[in-house]
């Protein structure tokens, strides 16, 4: 409820409702105000690069060498005996964490978290961040196509216990695949480009959690092989380190300033 004083009215001043911009400034300020340029030495952005690309190299070499090794069934032991192993951990709760962290990769919820976060870049004037958002959970399509090729069926019932929920192929896990490069380059981007604090603090924790607790949960759910989740995170290495580069080059190699800090009050 708004009261206006007499005095409020003889000083030119009046109370003001909230705007309705208020919603989305609580949403994006701290983005914004997390913002900052990184100025990188130019020593230091070559070193970068060769440990990217060596990162990049030896992701695509375990993934080639996982490929053919489930290609050839010589994998098949130690994958039920891992599933096994993990679906038996009785700790309390663990079960419905590996659910949750499962959640957000299946659709729509996969769909709406990309637009959603996406759309939140775009509004804090992160205008690139947004749109390498989008290639980053491109890595679907990419998994989709060697499903298709490898066509490796999914665990049986009859070995393991499997929840309900997936479908088609099972090499490699989309899941983790995903998790591996929309989460990595959301972690890449807070910190590369916001300043140190609980905000980016938060990001970096929440992206390597999902990214680390993405690989059990697809396998304690009986919808993945231990390969298919270890070769996701081989492929995914690969696609994020790539996906790094292309942007770090893009962005942070713009002469004009990588992010502007509008401010407030």
């Amino acid at each position: 409820m708004t009261i206006s004083s007499p005095d409020d009215t003889s000083n030119g001043l009046e109370h003001r409702p909230a705007s309705p911009a208020t919603a989305e400034q609580a949403v994006v300020e701290p983005l914004r105000e997390a913002g900052r340029r990184s100025r990188v030495p130019g020593w230091l952005t070559a070193f970068r690069t060769r440990i990217f690309t060596g990162l990049a190299a030896i992701g695509l070499f375990l993934f080639g060498g996982l490929t053919v090794l489930v290609s050839d069934g010589l994998t098949n032991g130690v994958d039920l005996a891992v599933t096994r192993a993990v679906q038996s951990i009785g700790v309390l709760g663990f079960g419905p964490l590996m659910i949750a962290v499962s959640a957000f990769g299946f659709p729509p919820q996969s769909f709406l978290l990309v637009a959603g976060v996406a759309s939140i870049l775009w509004l804090a004037e992160y205008r690139t961040e947004a749109v390498f958002a989008v290639v980053a959970s491109a890595s679907a399509i990419l998994t989709e196509a060697i499903k298709a090729v490898i066509a490796r069926p999914r665990p049986d019932v009859d070995l393991v216990t499997v929840l309900a929920g997936a479908t088609g192929h099972s090499f490699p896990s989309g899941h983790t695949l995903f998790y591996v490069t929309f989460f990595g380059y959301l972690a890449y981007v807070a910190y590369a480009n916001w300043k140190p604090g609980r905000f980016r603090t938060a990001v970096l924790w929440i992206c390597g959690a999902l990214i680390l607790l993405v690989g059990p949960s697809r396998i304690w759910m009986g919808q993945h092989w231990a390969s298919d989740v270890l070769a996701s995170y081989a492929l995914g290495l690969t696609y994020l380190v790539i996906l790094v580069q292309v942007y770090s080059r893009y962005r942070f190699g713009q002469a004009s300033p990588a992010v502007t800090v509008t401010p407030t009050g």
